[in-house]
């Protein structure tokens, strides 16, 4: 399973302490929610002072999110004025501590400091979630339940940021810490990922930024190796979709390459600089954790083969890999411009006689394709990533109809009936690989459906696709 991203808007609320999944600071004063002025925090995030008349924002539950019922608790240290605005509302205050309701639908759930000692500055604000575990815990207990049977947890959302713009560490003094305040807006800990696998017994997948130092990956990599339980391996990736130039890696990667001297043609330059810094990923991670603890991922676009054959040729880089990763998407092309006048006619069973006829044998077509390439250097065919892909707004088509329609496709019993059916597909194209959904849980919106799930308590009955995965693996497929 991929993980879904640290956010506000996020439905799958993974950890007790919301504080953590909060917006960045916003600076205002009186009627003027940004007034971009500069906002005195520490090295932790948190505020040290405000200027005269600024008042600092921040939401932890974005406006329409649903969220868990109840009332929430939030405790801090030092002194200063905190008050809740819009979704948030005030029901108890005491020392160090208030209690408080969310209303998402009236908006977003938003905290805000109207005044700071700067002697001793509110710090560790901590909004805890209205369940009974204690609060030393890191992880909400429903969402584990909800994760628990999943045997490899992929944490590129995590790492690089749910953004196009991805995160780019570089130094590990630059690595998100326990410590902050938040830690949407610079990744998971290290700490966070290796807790969250130990605690249910599944792999971690780890998409190593882009722009990180060797230092950094020694660093991460030693980490691992003292702190993930010894029955469990780290799966190694370079980067997420280099292939793809809406991410900020692929023109990173493809000047590096052209750099380099890799090759005077862009495509190629790319995708040599990809093999390469991939295997010296790999070398450390297998210097510092040894062969057998790990497992050596190489990515590489679904629709396109020859690009796979080219990264696991070049330099006999398939010699230093032991999976080939690819997507397995379906139904993309339902959201492109050029079908946009059809699509919006369609009727839900239109769209599932396309989705099952045409949509997912064509899928399958380049699924089957990279599988006998990777047989020919005899290394497993993996999916990174997977599931339907009906989203339309993603390509600049912006149309309400379709946006319906594939909301409807969505919450319909026979999407869990076309997973099951493409579970079977790849298992038998792709001889039993490993398949990772993204993501577990997320609400249906133009830009996806990407969830299994579309709020991390919603009943099985009423989630046709996570039934689906449910019931795969409990079969023991």
């Amino acid at each position: 399973m991929n993980l879904s991203g640290i956010a506000s808007y996020s439905t799958a609320f993974p950890f007790l302490d919301l504080f953590k999944s909060s917006t960045p600071w916003v600076s205002g004063h009186g009627d003027v929610w940004d007034d971009k002025r500069r906002i005195d925090v520490d090295e932790h995030g948190w505020v040290k002072s405000l200027a005269p008349g600024q008042i600092v924002y921040t939401s932890f539950i974005d406006s329409g999110v649903r969220a868990p019922a109840g009332q929430y608790i939030v405790e801090y240290e030092g002194e200063g004025e905190i008050v809740y605005q819009e979704g948030a509302r005030l029901i108890e205050h005491g020392p160090g501590s208030d209690v408080i309701e969310v209303d998402p639908m009236q908006g977003n759930c938003l905290l805000a400091i109207v005044s700071v000692n700067p002697r001793n500055s509110l710090r560790n604000i901590r909004i805890r979630l209205p369940v009974r575990v204690p609060m030393s815990q890191t992880f909400n207990p429903v969402f584990l339940d909800r994760i628990k049977k999943f045997k490899t947890l992929r944490f590129m959302c995590s790492m690089l940021g749910d953004n196009p713009k991805q995160i780019g560490q570089r130094k590990w003094s630059e690595r998100p810490r326990l410590s902050d305040a938040r830690w949407g807006d610079k990744g998971m800990p290290i700490e966070v990922m290796v807790e969250l696998s130990n605690r249910i017994g599944a792999d971690p997948w780890f998409s190593i930024p882009h722009e990180a130092e060797d230092d950094y990956i020694r660093q991460f990599a030693a980490y691992v190796r003292d702190n993930l339980d010894s029955n469990l391996k780290a799966c190694v990736e370079h980067s997420n979709e280099v292939w793809n130039n809406m991410f900020s890696v692929h023109a990173y990667a493809t000047r590096r390459g052209l750099e380099l001297g890799l090759s005077t043609d862009p495509w190629e330059a790319r995708l040599r600089y990809h093999a390469r810094r991939s295997r010296e990923i790999f070398d450390i991670f297998e210097e510092i954790m040894g062969r057998e603890r790990i497992v050596r991922v190489l990515a590489a676009q679904e629709d396109g083969p020859a690009e796979a054959e080219a990264l696991l040729a070049y330099e006999d880089t398939a010699r230093h890999v032991d999976v080939l990763a690819i997507g397995s998407y379906f139904g993309f092309e339902l959201g492109l411009p050029e079908n946009q006048a059809r699509v919006s006619r369609m009727t839900v069973d239109e769209l599932f006689r396309e989705l099952e006829t045409v949509s997912l044998p064509s899928t399958m077509g380049y699924v089957r394709e990279n599988a006998a390439i990777a047989a020919r250097y005899g290394i497993p065919l993996v999916a990174y990533e997977g599931g339907q892909h009906l989203s339309a707004v993603m390509f600049g088509v912006d149309d309400p109809a379709i946006d319906d329609l594939f909301d409807r496709a969505n919450r319909d019993p026979r999407m869990g009936r076309l997973y099951t059916k493409l579970f079977e597909e790849w298992s038998a194209a792709s001889r039993g690989g490993l398949f990772l959904h993204l993501n577990e849980c997320n609400p249906l919106g133009p830009y996806g459906r990407w969830g299994l799930l579309e709020y991390i308590d919603q009943p099985r009955e009423e989630a046709p696709k996570y039934d689906a995965v449910m019931k795969w693996m409990e079969a023991g497929q």
